[in-house]
């Protein structure tokens, strides 16, 4: 092991930076393989294509690192801070990372062949695309994390948290995902050909076209709570259980729609403490602590759905309960006045996910989003909706300001809704269209 003093570390991170800024980085432009630099504090560090083959970095700060696309096979990252970190096109393959915090680490299209992941955390990051064969996630935290066309043949899942995972088209091929958590966990298209499903938890999971021919240990039970199964490949005897058991599983998902109002109206606190279809847990001067009473189903549709036709993958979410298509992640930044209504223009003349027709929610649409208890991350709204907008602005204003323009507005962190004046206060925004 090559011991790397501070001061010699520093010079190499500096030198890199001025290759970086002078455009003339090449690749294992700084050799760092098999480094001892455990315990290092390399946090924001640009670690653009670097050489840390085989380099200690146990215990490691990596957070927010840019490792782009360094080559960290047979790297020792056991308890390393990779949180928020970018390895997007990384070499991981064969690496530890038992226990490491990869929460919203950016590992698309990386490699992690034969990678130890046991107990790391990967809540909410990005792995759409990697190479995950043979990788060792078991019992890793793999909340909400991106999966879509990932390579996971003969994985080890076996107990891990994937619970709203994006699993979409991936490849699960003989992995082994008993006792693991996949409730809400969207497997549309995922080939599970010999995968082991004992005892999973599936409650919830999209299986629309998903490859169950061979999988094991699936049982009928674990079957009736699944969301969907139209389109699934199935054997002919599973088939002919779920006919007569739950027909409504082999069926399309058909909007069932309760209407919601989409013209904007200015609102009293007590129309607003009045409102249909929400449960309020306690009522304050400017609006409630509450949850919507719908009993949403959502999905985040592919263009080539028959009908998600018209959107773009990702980008929207689908609200078949109330028959409305939501931003998914909403404006990147809280804005005021008049700077709402430009945002919303420039989207349309985009053409985002194939419309123009977007426009603020009135209150009633919003506050429809009001989850009962805090299942995506801290906010109280369904994981299929982006994180960052966790306070929004509706098209409803309130009678009841004192001489300024105030709109009504819901806060997903706190689950309540309220109010804010509309030329001073920043806010998000989550744009929705109706299902034509």
């Amino acid at each position: 092991m090559r011991e790397i003093s501070e001061s010699e570390l520093s010079k190499i991170l500096n030198e890199l930076n001025r290759l970086c800024d002078t455009g003339d980085v090449e690749e294992e432009s700084v050799d760092l393989s098999s480094a001892n630099l455990s315990d290092a504090d390399l946090s924001g560090a640009n670690l653009t294509q670097a050489n840390l083959s085989d380099a200690d970095l146990s215990g490691a700060d990596l957070s927010r690192a840019y490792l782009v696309p360094a080559n960290l096979s047979g790297a020792n990252l056991r308890g390393a801070n990779l949180r928020e970190t970018d390895m997007h096109c990384a070499n991981l393959d064969g690496a530890d990372l038992r226990g490491a915090n990869l929460c919203g680490c950016n590992l698309e299209w990386s490699r992690l062949k034969d990678a130890n992941l046991r107990d790391a955390n990967l809540r909410g990051a990005n792995l759409s695309g990697a190479y995950l064969n043979n990788a060792n996630l078991r019992e890793a935290n793999m909340n909400c994390t991106d999966l879509g066309c990932a390579d996971l043949p003969a994985a080890d899942l076996s107990g891990a948290d994937l619970s709203g995972a994006d699993l979409n088209a991936a490849d699960l091929n003989g992995a082994d995902l008993s006792g693991a958590d996949l409730s809400g966990a969207s497997l549309r298209g995922a080939n599970l050909n010999e995968a082991d499903l004992s005892g999973a938890d599936l409650s919830g999971a999209y299986l629309r076209k998903a490859n169950l021919i061979n999988v094991l240990g699936l049982t009928i039970e674990q079957i009736s709570k699944v969301k969907t199964l139209y389109e699934a490949s199935l054997s002919f005897e599973r088939i002919k259980q779920v006919r007569k058991k739950y027909p409504h599983l082999l069926e399309r998902l058909w909007l069932k729609v309760e209407p919601l109002r989409s013209s904007y109206k200015t609102l009293s606190v007590s129309e607003v403490q009045s409102m249909p279809k929400i449960y309020i847990r306690e009522k304050y001067d400017y609006g409630f602590y509450g949850y919507s009473k719908i009993n949403h189903t959502y999905s985040i549709p592919f263009e080539d759905d028959m009908e998600d036709k018209y959107y773009n993958q990702k980008m929207v979410v689908v609200a078949y309960a109330t028959g409305l298509i939501w931003h998914r992640g909403g404006s990147d930044n809280p804005m005021y006045g008049d700077y709402v209504k430009e945002w919303i223009q420039k989207l349309n003349e985009s053409g985002y996910a194939g419309y123009r027709d977007w426009r603020m929610p009135t209150l009633e649409e919003a506050a429809s989003l009001l989850e009962s208890s805090k299942n995506n991350e801290d906010l109280y709204i369904d994981p299929a909706f982006g994180k960052r907008a966790s306070l929004i602005w509706t098209g409803d204003e309130c009678v009841d300001g004192a001489g300024s323009e105030v709109a009504w507005t819901v806060n997903f962190y706190f689950g309540r809704v309220g109010r804010s004046i509309i030329g001073s206060c920043r806010n998000y925004v989550r744009p929705v269209r109706s299902v034509e």
